[in-house]
């Protein structure tokens, strides 16, 4: 059942087995996965049913570095928190994404693809995408597409699934842990303590404050904190200013690693056959969308010592992807400040090469009006893609000065994407490049000549927190253990993406959903 937590009485006090912090992704799925297994379990949720302002103004930041997304919008803080406006797009990790790479610093977890393989079929479930995995040769015959990559050892396609509509967790998995019995979900109740006993090393209960400045206490067996990317790390900070570092932060890990996943629009493909990359478009089958995307293979992965990407295939007009219009802005920019840019006399080339849509520009933007018939042809394609990113001490969500209206601190995020990220970036397009014309399927251009602004004020971000509560096998290199127990305690667990050892170059849902499974198969096993 759900509960106002505003109508709880102050000073109350609450027991349970099992506490669930947070009513997100992983909150609703570990209450749906325990309802079975327990007799008592508390779900608490600091939003309501609904959006609400005042709880969504908690997520403000005292300071977070552009372009990343301001934090306070990029979450939401209600029931089904923000897969109440996730796109749901699914892929699993890759198995050499749990593997130690010693070209990447900080890299592999403490479990393997193989932990995670049996529960990304019930992840699949959840997220509204069946069952039907996500092997290209199956979906390529099912779909009657063709892989173009398929007799590439560099390059190759991989397959993403979105239900239609979206799934909003609450809405769709939440009837039945509100119908049980057993479960009882807090609404407008928000954790700001931890009573931690160190001899004994377990949390005897937590502090909850609602948002009418009520305040109860609740004890339980087992509490588990799912409250996303950056609140999970937030919290532990907060709460280890008191317990001398002992909740997970030993190593002066928590909040550390931070990672995002950024979209550098770094390449376009120009093909003269764009009706051959169907395979890579969005096709509806039983309620969901299923594409394809390039991606570097394993075995190059390894031999180029390079991070991965994942690369969609955006459909753009000859207008929207021409060069000469790309080097009349560099041109133009370079002159504006009397200097010349690099590579002039390639960029006065792609100008008289390109004239006419350098022309189609000049009448839209001054005359609003149109040229050529053919600047809007499709000639190619923009690739939007999803960078790996590897885990950084550097990147890090601190404590502020300031205090949110619970008397919380509110965090600052250090933050950048460093240059030998950009750097692997580069070699891995590349290599992508070159493989595309081997396989005669277009030209890959890359767009260094505009990489001031790629990174910077043209950089986008998928808003996936993850990192900052890393798992590891030891407290000096990590928050959490393989089974997401927070080092230095008996029963306090974290789930999200926040435990992630790296982030891979896919969406995290589906991994969050499956590790969310995992999770409550140990807490059954006792």
């Amino acid at each position: 059942m759900i509960e106002n937590g505003n109508l709880i009485p102050d000073k109350a006090k609450l027991a349970c087995q099992i506490c669930i912090v947070g009513g997100g992704v992983a909150g609703i799925v570990l209450a749906n996965e325990l309802k079975d297994h327990f007799e008592d379990i508390i779900l608490v949720e600091s939003g309501d049913i609904n959006y609400q302002q005042e709880s969504q103004d908690l997520y403000q930041a005292e300071r977070f570095p552009p372009p990343l997304p301001d934090p306070h919008y990029a979450r939401l803080r209600f029931l089904g928190g923000s897969s109440n406006h996730w796109q749901n797009n699914t892929s699993p990790l890759d198995p050499i994404d749990f593997e130690h790479r010693e070209w990447i610093p900080n890299s592999g977890w403490p479990i393997s693809y193989a932990d995670l393989s049996v529960h990304y079929i019930k992840a699949q479930l959840y997220c509204g995408v069946e069952t039907d995995g996500y092997q290209t040769n199956y979906w390529r015959k099912k779909l009657n597409k063709i892989d173009l990559v398929a007799n590439s050892k560099i390059l190759e396609t991989r397959i993403t699934k979105a239900s239609n509509p979206p799934v909003r967790f609450f809405a769709q998995h939440g009837q039945a842990i509100v119908d049980a019995k057993n479960i009882r979900i807090l609404t407008n109740s928000n954790l700001v303590d931890i009573d931690y006993d160190k001899q004994t090393k377990k949390a005897r209960s937590i502090a909850i404050l609602n948002n009418k400045g009520n305040s109860f206490t609740l004890h339980a067996d087992t509490f588990v904190i799912g409250l996303g990317g950056l609140e999970n790390a937030r919290m532990l900070l907060a709460f280890n200013e008191k317990y001398e570092n002992k909740l997970g932060n030993q190593g002066d890990k928590v909040g550390r690693y931070f990672m995002e996943h950024p979209t550098p629009r770094a390449a376009h493909l120009f093909t003269d056959k764009p009706e051959s990359f169907d395979l890579y478009q969005a096709s509806l089958y039983e309620q969901k969308y299923v594409l394809g995307f390039l991606t570097l293979s394993n075995e190059s992965l390894r031999q180029h010592k390079t991070t991965n990407l994942r690369m969609p295939m955006v459909p753009a007009s000859e207008y929207t992807i021409s060069d000469g219009i790309s080097s009349s802005h560099v041109l133009g920019a370079a002159l504006s400040d009397l200097t010349l840019p690099e590579d002039t006399g390639s960029h006065l080339y792609n100008i008289v090469s390109d004239m006419d849509m350098v022309l189609e520009a000049i009448a839209r933007k001054k005359f609003d009006s149109h040229l050529f018939d053919g600047a809007n042809e499709v000639g190619g394609f923009e690739i939007p893609m999803m960078m790996e990113q590897t885990p950084s001490e550097d990147n890090r969500i601190k404590l502020g000065t300031k205090r949110d209206a619970l008397g919380l601190p509110k965090i600052i995020i250090d933050y950048k994407v460093s240059d030998s990220d950009k750097n692997r970036l580069w070699t891995s397009l590349e290599i992508a490049a070159q493989e595309i014309g081997a396989q005669s399927l277009g030209r890959l251009k890359l767009l260094k000549n505009r990489s001031s602004r790629i990174w910077n004020d043209q950089l986008g971000f998928s808003n996936h927190h993850m990192g900052t509560t890393r798992m590891s096998t030891t407290p000096e290199t990590g928050v959490v253990d393989s089974n997401q127990l927070v080092f230095g305690t008996e029963n306090l667990y974290i789930s999200g993406s926040s435990v992630f050892s790296t982030g891979g170059n896919v969406p995290p849902t589906l991994t969050i959903v499956a590790m969310t499974i995992r999770l409550a198969e140990h807490l059954k096993n006792g």
